[in-house]
């Protein structure tokens, strides 16, 4: 829906009766939040309005649009034609005709525990043939311009839009034209925040989504206006009001308009003005004065997650833990004596993508052969039979494969093609075109990430009375390489060309990828560790400044340079508990919080449903099942979703037990679980080839249940495993909590 102001003359409709008498000239009141702002409706010209505090006025809150054709759309704002009390709610109600069809909008509010809650009902009488209509709650604040707004939406905005999230109708093209609006079934929780200048923070919640929608909507990717009266699903947005303030609010069906965004297409989705359209959805307001965003987004955001109250699912763990390492250890390679995980299979086949950089081997992010190795040996410690010593031998020859095929100081690649041994890096952006050899760039984060997790089986094998001498020296290596490099702020640039070590992204946005890697360095090297302690101490005291005050995390994923990110807070929030457990200094564990704060709000706290009449042979991501716990992969309202957080579950139990707040717990329960709910298992191996395999990404929203590509990447398993592994090192109690299988 376009926000815009039309004037009634221009709109050629007249309102049902046209107004009557009202029904009280004073103030009719809902209540008081917090003491001191009320909420009431109030006597406008043309009916009642509402009105919230000094800073918040609706003078005609109920928004229609219809659409009679591509160039004949009309927005109306009704004030309620009347608005009367009935014990503890107040009902007000607005209505419009549209040639031989009337419709009715009935919003019953009501107030508990501070928060505002209105039950919608909207009824037509009548048919208005070739008529689309969506209806929505409008507010304003006629006092705060929108470039002085501060805007929460989970996965979509934190303040506003960031760096290179610049198209769609969330994007930053949008945003400077002072618009934004994104569909519901693309948040993580379906809510718009807003931070006033005056200090009152607003924020309106969809408190019982339910998201339906049909397979034709899922296949027009193209601009396209669809009118159908199975559409169940909202859009939220907000707009610079032409005479100055902005307005916000939601509708539904959700229609999106992407203004002045040129090759944007327009997604307009409408419900039929007939009879056979009866819709009743809910909204809350949360008003509040939060003293900063990053508190207003972790305020906010609690609320949602109270009111969606998302559940853990009933798993198999050991099952799971089981069926993927032996899929991983499956997909490990050896050529000509170099062992690997090529990066990209195919889940309905199993097989390798059969393009030019199919056979590469990488470090860190979605390649991970080290952690791979890892996970394999913590594998092999817990079977002593003939599978944990294949698991062993396997984890040890992809060791040997990186550390004697990589040289490091400087970094000669961060991966290996394993067909011809040549030093390559790990996640080109050219790669996707099929030029292996365009991309020439290694990062902080690939090689920090995967040597930190050497690191942790070095320790952990020489405790065992297993010494490897070369692979802390290999490690080491590149620490003495990298901290010369360190700036006097504590930062170090983002990522230099391969061979040479000539910087080539300044940026210093990933500056907590190092920090664990050279915490256990320090460890590792005891007395003579201390260089490696004052530089992660120092990089970490840069992300604090840099990211962690304003609670807002940047630059991780290597293929979206510097923008907003759930990646970033993941490795913030790692990067934080390792200068805990350098220091034991408990302002760590609070800027841990923080990082937490912020990353929990890519997860999805509900279930988006697949269009009913979707082709279930064709879905990737199969009707029934819940989507509660994946996760938003990129910033900018697409929808496009993975199970990548999961990794971070351990993480999130630490949290709980270093701060004894049960939230962090819930969270660690729902990473731990729902997050695999399309791998496949026996008993349900979807359409993959097999348990242990899941597709890398989907799509909740503008493609639902359709994923960018039907590939499989290390990553994907190494998280499901890490999330089991790594919360059993924290606390075994989580793993054993819930049933294993539903109805036990």
């Amino acid at each position: 829906m376009r926000f815009r102001q039309v004037l009634a003359p221009l709109l050629a409709v007249v309102l049902a009766g046209g107004v009557p008498a009202l029904a009280a000239e004073k103030p009719v009141q809902v209540g008081v939040v917090n003491g001191r702002v009320p909420v009431r409706f109030v006597r406008e010209a043309d009916g009642f309005g509402l009105r919230i505090g000094g800073s918040i006025a609706a003078p005609r809150p109920v928004r229609v649009e219809l659409f009679r054709s591509e160039r004949d759309i009309a927005t109306i704002d009704l004030a309620y034609r009347s608005a009367e009390r009935r014990g503890g709610i107040v009902v007000a109600s607005a209505s419009l005709v549209e040639g031989a069809a009337t419709l009715h909008v009935e919003d019953s509010y009501r107030m508990e525990a501070g928060i505002v809650h209105i039950a919608r009902s909207v009824r037509v009488e009548g048919r208005a043939p070739g008529v689309g209509f969506t209806s929505g709650l409008l507010l304003a604040a006629p006092g705060a311009r929108f470039q002085d707004v501060r805007f929460f939406s989970p996965g979509v905005l934190y303040g506003g839009p960031g760096q290179n999230n610049t198209h769609g109708a969330a994007g930053s093209i949008a945003y400077g034209k002072g618009h934004v609006a994104v569909r519901e079934d693309a948040l993580p929780a379906p809510l718009l925040g807003a931070m006033l200048p005056d200090g009152t923070s607003l924020a309106m919640l969809d408190p019982a989504p339910t998201g339906n929608t049909t397979e034709e909507d899922t296949r027009a990717n193209a601009a396209s206006v669809l009118v159908d009266p199975r559409f169940r699903f909202g859009a939220f947005g907000a707009a610079q009001r032409g005479e100055g303030g902005t307005e916000f609010g939601f509708w539904l069906p959700g229609s999106i308009v992407e203004p002045g965004v040129a090759g944007s297409p327009a997604r307009r989705r409408y419900a039929p003005l007939s009879a056979e359209v009866r819709h009743d959805y809910r909204l809350d307001l949360r008003i509040a004065r939060d003293r900063s965003l990053p508190a207003f987004t972790r305020n906010t955001w609690r609320w949602a997650y109270a009111s969606l109250a998302p559940q853990p699912a009933a798993l198999d763990l050991a099952q799971v833990r089981r069926a993927v390492t032996d899929q991983l250890a499956s997909r490990v390679m050896t050529v000509e004596g170099r062992t690997g995980l090529p990066w990209i299979h195919q889940v309905t086949t199993g097989q390798v993508w059969h393009r030019p950089d199919d056979m590469r081997a990488a470090m860190g992010f979605v390649g991970k052969n080290i952690e791979v190795a890892n996970i394999l040996l913590i594998e092999a410690d817990r079977d002593g039979g003939p599978r944990g010593a294949q698991l062993r031998a396997t984890a040890l020859a992809i060791i040997d494969t990186f550390v004697r095929g990589l040289t490091l100081s400087p970094p000669s690649g961060e991966a290996i093609d394993l067909a011809t041994g040549r030093p390559t890096v790990s996640f080109p952006p050219s790669s996707w075109r099929g030029n292996v050899d365009a991309g020439s760039r290694v990062f902080v984060r690939a090689l920090s990430e995967d040597l930190r997790k050497l690191l942790e089986a070095y320790a952990r094998e020489k405790k065992q009375g297993r010494d490897h001498p070369e692979w802390l020296a290999w490690a080491t290596g590149f620490a003495d390489w990298l901290l010369p490099q360190q700036r006097a702020d504590g930062s170090f640039p983002r990522a230099w060309e391969r061979g040479t070590g000539k910087v080539v992204e300044e940026s210093s946005s990933s500056s907590y990828a190092p920090v664990p890697m050279l915490a256990l360095l320090s460890q590792a090297h005891g007395d003579r560790g201390n260089g490696y302690r004052e530089a992660a101490l120092k990089a970490a005291g840069y992300v604090w400044k840099d990211q962690g005050e304003a609670g807002v995390f940047t630059g991780a994923t290597l293929d979206f340079p510097d923008v907003i990110d759930k990646e970033a807070g993941m490795l913030s929030m790692e990067a934080f508990l390792a200068a805990y457990d350098l220091t034991g200094d408990r302002v760590w564990v609070q800027r841990a919080a923080r990082a937490a704060d912020f990353t929990e709000t890519w997860m999805y706290l509900w279930d988006v449903p697949m269009a009913d009449d979707g082709i279930e042979g064709e879905l990737h991501w199969k009707k029934g099942v819940p989507t509660t716990g994946v996760n938003v992969v990129v910033i900018g309202g697409r929808g496009l979703v993975d199970q990548y957080l999961d990794w971070s579950a351990p993480a999130y139990a630490r949290l709980h037990k270093l701060t004894g707040d049960p939230h962090y717990r819930d969270v660690a329960r729902i990473l731990l679980r729902n997050t695999k709910a399309m791998l496949a298992l026996p008993g349900r191996t979807y359409d993959l080839v097999g348990p242990g395999w899941q597709q890398e990404n989907f799509d909740l929203s503008l493609r639902r249940g359709f994923g960018g590509h039907r590939a499989w990447l290390p990553w994907v398993s190494v998280h499901h495993l890490w999330s089991i592994i790594g919360t059993e090192q924290v606390d075994p109690a989580l793993l054993a909590e819930l049933p294993a299988r539903p109805n036990d």
